[in-house]
């Protein structure tokens, strides 16, 4: 967002704003400590003055509507509702324009004019109304007073009746579309479903979401209750295609079945570009970091293309070969990140990548859960520490983070090495200073750094 110097006219009195967008209302301020207020509270009475005055004005709004449908004028005009009248002559959205051609059509003169005389507020008016229309009597309105906005709409929703057709009318009308954005990159989901059937899918979701640990995705931030639902989809879908979970699947072992999604790699644009182009699901693209990870716990299979349409299939091998990835799944049996121990859909990675001469060794290979491997890895750029105990992994941090980090780290030490390298430091420096006075020493660095 960019930021105009310009003048802002608010309540009457004129405030400025400077090129950085911070406004001035020294005036409003001064205004506000002259009189001995609480600025915020000061804010709130206005604000809520304000809100009155709109209030008054949508009562005016509904009045003349009123007038609308008594002359006819959606007919006048050759329109199909007033809903549509009023949002084209308001120029507002539908649904503002929906809430006063409600009000218009059910309110009587007078309550009308309660609201537009600022008795009445206009929002609770409605809500209100829409309790009666649902089946609300003269106690749940009373009842309602004593609520909010959102009360009151699931009071309404208590008392409105669902006959079978709208049971069947809701059921007919649920659908789940799953389409792929315009450019490839991602997809979209979006859908409608029965009460129940919803109830089922977010309990699951929210069952599912509580077993992502709580991985940082940034320096003050950690993965939100919908990245973790979201997450929690995916490996539903994925246990699904896996037949459900048997041993071998929570173990990784994904051989003898066929690929859950096949990657084609243009070879000769992909090297070129460090596997940021030529890489694609079918027509999805995809990037660096999620081709390294099917690259990890899949196969690759070589096609030879010749003149446009005859291909001829070469070898096909594994990143990791099958019997190495059952030995290395067997040793350790759990994730070896430390105070992990989960023991979800665990898949082998390389500690020092291949690409980084990191060889097909079981020293080389550790064990982790879908969690650390999916997201932590591959998705938020995170590595293995090859200096921590092999069964107390550490994650080093992704190489965009901005944050802290030990002078001693680098090239990264674990606190041992770290507390070495400082004493080899704190020797070098000083070792030729045979003998040094009581002031020297204190000025001198403590050998831990």
């Amino acid at each position: 967002m960019s930021y105009i110097a310009g003048t802002i006219i608010h309540m009457n009195q004129t405030t400025t704003t400077d090129d950085t967008g911070q406004t001035d209302h020294s005036e409003l301020y001064e205004a506000i400590n002259f009189y001995g207020e609480d600025p915020i509270r000061a804010a709130e009475e206005r604000i809520k003055e304000d809100q009155k005055a709109i209030d008054r004005l949508r009562g005016r709004q509904v009045s003349w509507l009123k007038l609308v449908i008594r002359r006819k004028g959606t007919y006048r005009d050759g329109y199909r509702s007033l809903i549509d009248w009023t949002a084209s002559r308001l120029d507002i959205p539908h649904k503002d324009a929906a809430d006063l051609a409600y009000l218009a059509r059910r309110l009587d003169d007078e309550t009308i004019r309660m609201i537009a005389e600022g008795y009445f507020s206009f929002s609770r008016t409605l809500a209100e109304q829409r309790l009666l229309d649902a089946g609300g009597d003269d106690a749940a309105v009373a009842e309602s007073e004593k609520m909010d906005l959102l009360g009151v709409k699931k009071l309404a929703a208590r008392y409105r009746k669902m006959s079978k057709t709208d049971d069947k009318k809701i059921f007919e009308s649920q659908y789940v579309n799953l389409r792929e954005s315009d450019d490839g990159r991602q997809w979209f989901l979006s859908g409608r479903l029965t009460a129940i059937d919803g109830e089922i899918i977010r309990k699951a979701l929210d069952k599912r979401a509580d077993q992502v640990p709580d991985i940082a995705t940034g320096p003050d931030r950690q993965l939100t209750p919908a990245q973790k639902q979201a997450i929690g989809l995916t490996t539903m879908a994925a246990d699904d295609l896996d037949g459900h979970i048997n041993e071998s699947h929570r173990s990784g072992d994904c051989d003898g079945r066929e690929p859950v999604v096949t990657v084609i790699k243009q070879a000769d644009l992909a090297e070129a570009s460090d596997n940021t182009q030529g890489i694609e699901i079918g027509r999805i693209r995809i990037g660096p970091d999620a081709l390294a990870e099917i690259e990890c716990v899949g196969r690759e299979e070589t096609v030879y293309k010749h003149d446009e349409q005859k291909v001829e299939p070469g070898p096909t091998t594994r990143q990791i070969p099958r019997k190495l990835r059952r030995a290395v799944l067997a040793r350790d049996g759990k994730c070896v990140i430390d105070s992990c121990g989960r023991t979800y859909r665990l898949q082998t990675h390389h500690i020092i990548p291949q690409k980084n001469g990191g060889p097909h060794s079981a020293e080389n290979l550790v064990t982790l859960c879908f969690f650390h491997h999916h997201i932590a890895i591959h998705r938020l750029g995170h590595q293995i520490d090859p200096h921590s105990p092999p069964h107390r992994r550490r994650l080093l941090p992704p190489e965009d983070w901005t944050g802290y980090r030990h002078p001693t780290n680098r090239i990264y030490r674990n606190q041992d090495q770290q507390q070495e390298h400082a004493r080899q430091v704190y020797l070098k420096n000083y070792k030729n200073k045979k003998t040094t006075t009581q002031t020297d020493t204190e000025n001198l660095p403590h050998p831990g750094g």
